[in-house]
């Protein structure tokens, strides 16, 4: 039977229970992470204790986690009747507020903070953003303004400015603010890089009257109707933006068996994006248009290829060899197939100008056993111990909590300098001030961070997992942690700017987007026309 805070505050009041064994059990369901059972303690004891701000304050970011609403108000509002200028419990009001859209009183609130925390860029950051709801685009920038000011390397106040410049096509006020960002003498080389590739857009957005940068070129496939399905959009954006500038592009949204069913009468080419689900039921139906598959690392370990009526496809993407092998060591595909790796945006990944080489060690992606969490560890504490002016920055999020766990104790322990940023969406400007990208995994089909770290200027250390021979120069591969820490070594004394623009090369001449983009237009081209497929990788 549930219990109610009111049921608590009669007992309370009864003399059935008290305070202390109301705040115990609160705590219990806390600790066991049972948000809604402790509910109606933690609120019981908030509303018992009169003045005690704390626990109101527990109360409500509780309730603001149970999307309680009306319970967070009414103990937010409390606090303010006891602190008027209470930041966290005006702040929780604030947000409340623009949820439900009621922004003329979350900028009314959240000016009133900004007034006694003149310093805070975040809030400033809050309160343009506001201003934009409120069609006060004026007021926005001069606020975007005051917290860059403050805070030069704010990224988020700058990105939330430029995006909106873009979108309300305001490339006068992007340009001024741009300008006077520039010139702080505080900017980090994350920053500069960010500002530059800011205005490398806006330049590109005035000199072309606004028109998309994206060089138009003839593809090979022309005034086709394709189809893509994909459960994972990650890698087939740009594919889809690619095809659909000289042919006809529908997505599929996964409306049900029916709409696979239309959409692939509809189309010449059914392109479907991993071999899984999609493409399993695909195949049940009757073929009405050629069927394409990309097959990733992802269902080269399941058992998706072999659900498949294989007759019915007609050209098979692997992204790298390995990954054919692996799939060839399973099963039998007898239909037309070609490797063409995955691609990098080049234009986006630059080697900085006077780039000061540092002792900064790069990592990215999601953090779980895939990634090998251990091995980067252990090779990062052998270089550590070899020079204790190197540090490991993450770029990415743990997902499993028992990793997230020993990576913390481990941490801890040996007392590493390790960064974690979560997850970034600008990598560019985030591998601006870097100097080394690690890759640890157990396998990958490609890890875009290497790729795009060795286009950055940073100097790659890549475990030599299964088939990264076939992806990346042998002499960057490493088998131990004694072999990573060699390779950091003979970098020390070698000619980094040399090789940086080597690497570079390296991956323009290897991976780059429009070289990939226009291998794939060939093969559905030649798909269509009955030509001999070629094979490239």
């Amino acid at each position: 039977m549930n219990v109610s805070y009111k049921d608590l505050l009669k007992k309370l009041t009864d003399r059935f229970i008290t305070l202390e064994e109301i705040t115990s059990q609160a705590n219990i369901y806390l600790a066991e992470n049972k948000l809604s059972d402790a509910y109606p303690y933690v609120k019981a004891v908030a509303l018992s204790s009169q003045n005690s701000i704390t626990d109101k304050l527990t109360a409500g970011m509780l309730a603001v986690s149970l999307q309680k609403d009306k319970d967070a108000v009414e103990l937010f509002t409390e606090i303010t009747k006891l602190d008027p200028s209470h930041y966290d419990a005006n702040y929780n009001l604030a947000l409340i507020e623009i949820n439900n859209q009621n922004y003329t009183q979350a900028y009314k609130r959240v000016e009133s903070l900004s007034e006694k925390y003149p310093d805070n860029a975040e809030l400033l950051n809050d309160l343009a953003v506001i201003a934009t709801h409120l069609n006060k685009t004026e007021n926005a920038f001069q606020q975007w303004g005051k917290a860059l000011e403050i805070d030069p390397n704010n990224s988020v106040a700058r990105n939330n400015a430029l995006t909106y410049s873009i979108e309300k096509q305001l490339l006068n006020e992007a340009h001024l603010l741009l300008s006077e960002n520039e010139k702080s003498e505080l900017n980090s080389i994350k920053s500069k890089a960010e500002i530059h590739r800011w205005q490398e857009i806006i330049k590109e957005k005035i000199n072309t009257g606004f028109l998309s940068s994206v060089k138009t070129e003839d593809s090979k496939i022309v005034g086709k109707k394709i189809a893509f399905f994909s459960s994972i959009d990650s890698f087939v954006g740009d594919i889809i933006d690619y095809l659909g500038k000289s042919n006809e592009v529908k997505l599929f949204d996964n409306t049900g068996k029916n709409e696979m069913k239309d959409l692939m009468e509809w189309a010449d080419i059914s392109w479907f994006e991993w071999c899984d689900q999609y493409l399993i039921e695909a195949t049940k139906l009757e073929k009405k248009s050629k069927i394409v598959c990309r097959l990733h690392s992802y269902e080269a370990f399941t058992d998706f290829p072999l659900q498949v009526d294989w007759e019915k496809v007609d050209l098979l993407v692997y992204v790298n060899k390995s990954v054919q092998e692996i799939v060839a060591s399973k099963i039998k595909i007898d239909v037309p197939q070609v490797v063409i790796h995955n691609a990098v945006d080049t234009k986006k990944f630059k080697i900085p100008t006077k780039k000061n080489r540092g002792k900064k060690i790069a990592s990215v992606g999601y953090i779980n056993y895939k990634k090998n969490p251990e091995l980067l560890l252990y090779s990062f504490k052998k270089i550590y111990d070899y020079d204790n002016e190197y540090t490991l920055h993450i770029a990415g999020q743990h997902q499993d909590p028992r990793i997230k766990l020993y990576f913390e104790h481990f941490i801890k322990e040996n007392n590493l300098p390790v960064t974690f940023d979560g997850w970034v969406d600008d990598m560019p400007s985030w591998y601006a001030d870097k100097d080394f990208v690690i890759s640890t995994s157990l396998f990958e089909s490609f890890h875009y961070s290497i790729a795009e770290g060795m286009a950055s200027g940073l100097m790659p250390l890549i475990h030599n997992w299964y088939g990264a021979s076939y992806l990346y120069p042998k002499k960057y591969l490493f088998n131990t942690p004694d072999d990573c820490l060699e390779m950091l070594k003979n970098y020390e004394t070698a000619n980094l700017k040399k090789i940086a623009k080597e690497n570079r090369t390296y991956i323009v001449d290897k991976y780059s987007l429009d070289d990939k983009m226009l291998q794939i237009s060939t093969q559905l081209s030649n798909l269509l026309t009955t030509k001999e497929l070629t094979e490239v990788g």
